[in-house]
Parts: C-alpha cells; structure tokens; sequence
C-alpha cells in the first residue's frame, strides 16, 4: 500500500512539474500589442551636460537614446535627427544633422504570445565647444527634431450574407448591422469607429475613422517632414483599404493606382482634418448572393506617413573669469 501511495506522489509530481515548465502555451489572441507609440526618445544624462564654459574651455558631446516601441520597422535610411535652437557656429560648427546607425526592428507579438521588444539605437552628435568670451553666463536650447517614415495595420471582419433579409438570429453566420471590433498596430495613427451596415441586395458598406492620437506632426510621403507647403504635405497619410473581394469602392482617398476595384483593394492620399479622417466604403456582394452562401471576411488597412517629433534640453554656458 505505501508504495502504491508513493508511486502515486511521484507520479503527480511529475504531472505538475510538466505543466510548471512550460507543457503547451497557448497563443495569444491579440494581432497587435496596439498602442499610439512609435518611436521613443530622449537625451542620454550628462550628454549634453548641463552646464559647459565658454572660450573653447569645454568640449562635449550630444547622445540620444531612440527606441521603437511600436509595430513599424524603420530602416536607418528613414530616420534623420536634427539639432537645432542654436547657432551651429557659435559651438564650432558640428556636424546637426545624420541618420541613425541601426535599423530599428518593430515591436511585435511572436506565435506563442510573447511580446518582442523593438530595437534600441544611440546617436552622438561631437565636436561641440563654445569659442566665443561671454560677458556672462548664458542658457541655450538644443532641440532634437526626428524625421521618420513610419506606418500602421489594422484589421477587422466584416460580415457577407446572401440574404440580406434574415430575421432569425439561429440562422446567420455573423451580423452585418453592427460596430465591428477593430485591431490597430502600434502607432500614432489608429483605426477606429469600424461600422458595417447593409446597403442593398447585394452589397454591403463600411466607413471607419482614421485617428491621430499621437503628439508629432503627420506629414505626406516623401516630403522630408517639410511643411512648408501645409497644404500639400500636412497631415497627408498613404491609405491602403483589401477585403480581397471584387468590387470594393471607397471614398475620401485621392492620386493612388487606378481601377483596383477589381482586384479587392483601394489605395490612395487621404488627409485629416483636425486630427481626424471619415472613409467610407461600399463592397459589391453579388457572387455571395448569386452562390447562396453567407461567410465573415477578413478587411486589412494599412496607413504611411512620414512623423517629425521632438524633445529639448538647455545648457548653461558660463563665462570664464580671466
């Protein structure tokens, strides 16, 4: 009889060692981690200092520590740093303005549910020293000013039926008059408000609101973040709306490919307005309705932008008493 009870202990031991130590994981039913981040970043501490002297007594250099935290990757060749708020000059003339080393991988979601940190840069901006005697001592600002090219997905499903008329609740696959839940990737620009209503006998439509929830500048494709003419760049974003299905129509996008309504898709410019963005689409369901069958369906959207953010730090230059 003891044995047979210590056989049992060794044997739920084992059990329970199993399932501690990792038996099957399940995944994660998140498509993104979500969030309004992309790129994070701030001065490295002491880099500038806080204070330097004047009359070449100080040299120093600028380190920043840049992160991304959202789901985009950008390549270094899409990310430009600046410096300004100061006479280049006046602290021998260093180089303002450079690309980052590395590639900065996206954050993402892996297969069993783990989140995967994005990646991790540092840029030094050296040969700075103040030249000039000061009569006294003197502040500056030095403004750090990012440029990147950076973009988002969102995804939802909408409903096809075949009878647009079904009252009984038991028989649908799926509803098509309803707010549908939407997923958005990390990013300052988010999908939401992703309604789906009937809009005949054999088509469907949907509209969603394209949201800035970010605290940067939204600038079009292409431009270098230059707003200097706002009302060609300024808040323009690359839409891409697939359902994969024939006959997709969409309103509130300009100057992307022609006739891909065919093909499932519709691309194009869209600009927000106060922050905000309304599209509106219509999807011809005939076949659904033709072949009797009723099925949800997968709607993909995709955004690019170009995103200027910045952050600031004083430095105090004291004169030198001869």
């Amino acid at each position: 009889m003891n044995q047979k009870i210590i056989a049992i202990i060794i044997t739920l031991t084992l059990l329970a060692t199993a399932c501690s130590s990792g038996g099957e994981k399940i995944s994660s039913p998140k498509s993104f981690i979500g969030g309004t981040t992309a790129l994070s970043f701030g001065f490295v501490e002491g880099a500038p200092p806080g204070e330097v002297f004047d009359q070449g007594n100080f040299p120093f250099e600028i380190t920043l520590n840049i992160e991304n935290e959202g789901e985009y990757d950008v390549p270094k060749e899409n990310l430009n740093v600046t410096l300004q708020g100061f006479f280049p000059a006046d602290f021998d003339s260093p180089v303002t303005s450079q690309n980052t080393e590395d590639d900065l991988e996206k954050t993402f979601i892996d297969s069993d549910g783990n989140r995967v940190p994005g990646g991790i840069t540092f840029l030094t901006f050296e040969g700075f020293n103040f030249k000039a005697a000061l009569p006294a001592n003197n502040e500056f600002t030095v403004r750090a000013e990012l440029c990147y090219k950076y973009g988002f997905t969102a995804q939802t499903d909408i409903c096809v039926i075949s009878d647009v008329t079904e009252t009984d609740d038991e028989e649908k696959v799926c509803e098509v008059d309803e707010n549908k839940n939407v997923e958005s990737s990390a990013s300052p620009l988010q999908i939401e408000n992703f309604v789906e209503n009937i809009g005949g006998t054999d088509r469907i439509n949907f509209n969603f609101d394209v949201v800035h929830r970010g605290t940067g500048a939204v600038s079009k494709l292409g431009t270098g973040c230059d707003q200097a003419d706002l009302q060609s760049n300024e808040d323009k974003v690359f839409l891409n709306i697939s359902s994969g299905l024939a006959g997709l129509k969409c309103s509130g996008i300009t100057d992307g490919p022609a006739d891909t309504e065919a093909e499932g898709y519709q691309a194009g410019f869209t600009t927000l307005f106060g922050g905000k963005r309304y599209i509106r689409c219509s999807q011809d369901v005939s076949s659904a309705v033709a072949n009797n069958i009723d099925f949800e369906k997968k709607v993909t959207i995709t955004g690019e932008f170009e995103y200027k953010q910045h952050e600031s730090r004083s430095i105090l230059v004291k004169h030198t008493t001869p």
